[in-house]
């Protein structure tokens, strides 16, 4: 377990949040599935809810806005330190602008872009919401993982864009591990074209304690298992969809 009480240094994961049809649906399979306790906003941040393990903040859950929905989907955040300079360099190396940088009270500030290869992700400016407050413990983000349709150029991108390095991950798939120093921050994967239709997006993996146990949770709530439960050397692996469609992953670490 990791846990944080400042702002995380710019250019790691900070935060993640959920966005579907029903925010109170959402907050209630969230609840069962890692035990969340919630703080929900009021109207004038559009009820967002911020999920906690504890007193630790872990994730917000968020309902659609007025107009089109979008799909369900997990977002992911990157520290900012400041960013309007940070939206800049994004737009110069290729990313698009989703939503301009805004201040969100005195909680901080956001921004969302699409990067060149299709995939949205956000910056957090921390005020007095730091992020995230545990990781790495049942229920909370464990790592983060990019699908692309060109893993060279979001490898290419993200390290200009968050002072990173990437190191390739032997074997035979496409995948890269991004780092600042010795920590690794997230991973890029190369989207298969077996994969059918598949949208280029940031996947969130969440620890849990017992991957069987919690697979039959969600399928119970109305998500779904995506295919057999995975046995790799970082744990034990089930790609899922919430019943809203939001995609994410369950990894149930090694033992001792």
């Amino acid at each position: 377990m990791a846990t944080y009480t400042t702002a995380k240094p710019a250019g790691t994961p900070t935060w993640i949040d959920v966005i579907g049809p029903d925010a109170e649906a959402a907050r209630a399979f969230y609840h069962e599935v890692f035990g969340w306790e919630y703080d929900v906003g009021g109207p004038e941040f559009g009820g967002y809810t911020t999920a906690r393990l504890g007193q630790r903040t872990v994730a917000g859950i968020v309902g659609n806005q007025p107009g089109e929905p979008p799909p369900a989907a997990w977002s992911l955040y990157f520290a900012s330190d400041d960013i309007a300079a940070d939206v800049a360099r994004a737009t110069e190396l290729g990313a698009k602008v989703v939503y301009p940088a805004m201040s969100v009270g005195d909680f901080g500030s956001m921004a969302t872009l699409q990067d060149p290869t299709g995939a949205m992700f956000s910056f957090w400016q921390a005020g007095s919401h730091v992020g995230s407050q545990v990781t790495e413990d049942p229920g909370s983000a464990a790592w983060y993982e990019l699908y692309s349709s060109d893993a060279k150029r979001a490898r290419d991108f993200y390290t200009a864009l968050l002072g990173a390095t990437a190191d390739p991950m032997p074997g035979g798939m496409e995948y890269y591990v991004l780092k600042h120093g010795e920590e690794q921050l997230a991973g890029i994967m190369q989207i298969q074209s077996s994969w059918g239709n598949f949208q280029p997006q940031w996947v969130t993996y969440f620890s849990v304690a017992d991957v069987e146990a919690t697979a039959a949770t969600i399928t119970r709530l109305g998500g779904k298992i995506l295919g057999p439960i995975d046995e790799s050397p970082f744990g034990r692996i089930a790609a899922v969809f919430d019943p809203a469609g939001a995609n994410f992953k369950i990894v149930e670490p090694p033992r001792g």
